[in-house]
């Protein structure tokens, strides 16, 4: 029994079980409680395999806890509030069309200001560095940039003034080809991905490909979501090729980044990959939130300084910590270790952990309650669901509203749907909004 107790499978159990009652009750993966316990019995699963050590079962009854209670204020909520009838009416197409006239001009303006500051960053670096423009050149520049980083070095202000604008960038893309059909849109709302994968590829980091990515998806599911008023079908045999293409994708470019910053220029330039260490990245953080939960001491709350540390960093209240934590736990049986710990430290940390189980649920119900009140306005909920989205997806790695970039985007979407509105009566030619079909 006491075994049992111990051991982190049971738990998981627990959570992979209340998942599925979750899709049976909302019949919908995009339902807030579907998701985000898809979301978390996925990577917990993962990381209870990837990790090469026992993994404290004290510490992942915690994490099953904070999953659960989101999940158990969203269904409550998904209960009182009235369901919509599948036969009602579309969104207004008149208020979609401004919208996506809108993202599509500020996308393209916030991807060419982005862009610009790769360039910029690019070429003063290789000065900077003594570096001969070619490739080989410019990966040397992303794994000088990552030893720099260790030494608690940034890239120059104006740089990150410049290349911070890739977030509403990905977040507008996702927007404009959720709705609309038409290829120019398509091109433009693909292309706004580029600056993320350009910086990322130039410092090294895996944080700019995955928050633009994050952004680029929450605009895209939420707006699906909306328009076909939440009824939208996670596993097609269309959208099960797209996440397995995606999936691939992502692998490769995550590789390559860590090929670039695990490489050595002593007698040339040598790309190193670790494959381990690109998994202890992705999926290692729920062991090391277990693992740091079992042996947690009590400290006092911090009030949002770790959930929102870009921005208590910004107004001077607390200084962020470069990676949040300085701390690492040892994930594998090697020198491999990680300073991620999810987003549940970070609201443990800021609340304790009695009022981070007490906000779960609110937000879960706050949630659940905009993705099923078709009333509200198109442009409101549009807001709302992605931040949830965004915010979900990258919980299992920390906080996503902790990075400036990441806050810009949704107040430029903010200002972008705000100017939407305004400009609602000048349109009269709607596009066809996209119908999702399973197969």
């Amino acid at each position: 029994m006491i075994e049992a107790i111990a051991s982190p499978w049971p738990p998981y159990a627990l959570l992979v079980i209340l998942t599925a009652i979750a899709r049976l009750v909302c019949e919908n993966w995009f339902a807030p409680a579907a998701f985000v316990g898809l979301i978390w019995s996925f990577f917990t699963g993962a990381s209870l395999l990837v990790v090469q050590y026992p993994v404290p079962g004290r510490g992942m009854w915690m994490l099953v806890l904070m999953v659960v209670a989101i999940q158990f204020g969203a269904l409550v909520v998904h209960h009182l509030q009235p369901q919509s009838d599948p036969d009602a009416r579309p969104p207004n197409s008149c208020e979609l069309d401004a919208l996506i006239v809108q993202c599509r001009r500020v996308g393209l303006v916030c991807t060419g200001i982005a862009l610009g500051g790769c360039v910029y960053f690019l070429f003063t670096s290789l000065e900077e560095f003594g570096l001969q423009w070619s490739w080989i050149g410019m990966l040397e520049v992303g794994a000088r940039w990552t030893l720099l980083r260790y030494d608690d070095v940034l890239e120059p202000w104006s740089v990150r003034l410049l290349v911070m604008w890739l977030h509403p960038a990905a977040l507008l893309g996702g927007i404009l080809v959720a709705y609309s059909s038409r290829r120019r849109d398509r091109l433009i709302g693909m292309a706004t991905l580029l600056p993320a994968l350009a910086y990322g590829f130039l410092t090294g980091a895996r944080a700019a490909i995955l928050l633009g990515l994050t952004c680029w998806l929450s605009g895209y599911v939420a707006l699906l979501c909306i328009c076909n008023r939440g009824r939208l079908h996670l596993f097609s045999r269309k959208r099960i090729s797209s996440l397995l293409l995606s999936a691939t994708a992502i692998v490769v470019m995550f590789l390559t980044i860590d090929g670039i910053r695990d490489s050595r220029w002593y007698q040339g330039f040598v790309i190193d990959f670790r494959a381990q260490k690109l998994a202890t990245y992705l999926f290692g953080s729920p062991a090391a939130f277990a693992g740091w939960y079992a042996h947690a001491v009590d400290v006092p709350a911090t009030w949002g300084a770790r959930t929102f540390a870009g921005e208590f960093d910004l107004l001077r209240i607390k200084n962020r910590t470069i990676g949040t934590y300085t701390a690492t736990s040892n994930v594998t049986s090697g020198s491999d270790a990680t300073n991620v710990f999810t987003i549940f430290r970070g609201m443990i940390e800021d609340f304790t952990p009695y009022g981070a189980v007490l906000l779960a649920p609110v937000i879960g119900g706050l949630v659940s309650w905009i993705f099923t009140a078709h009333q509200m306005r198109v442009t409101s909920r549009l807001l709302c669901l992605s931040a949830f989205y965004g915010a979900t997806l990258v919980s299992p790695l920390s906080s996503l509203f902790g990075f400036n970039g990441a806050m810009l985007a949704w107040v430029v979407a903010w200002l972008v749907f705000h100017k939407a509105k305004r400009c609602l009566p000048v349109f009269s030619r709607p596009l066809r909004a996209q119908q999702v079909t399973d197969l």
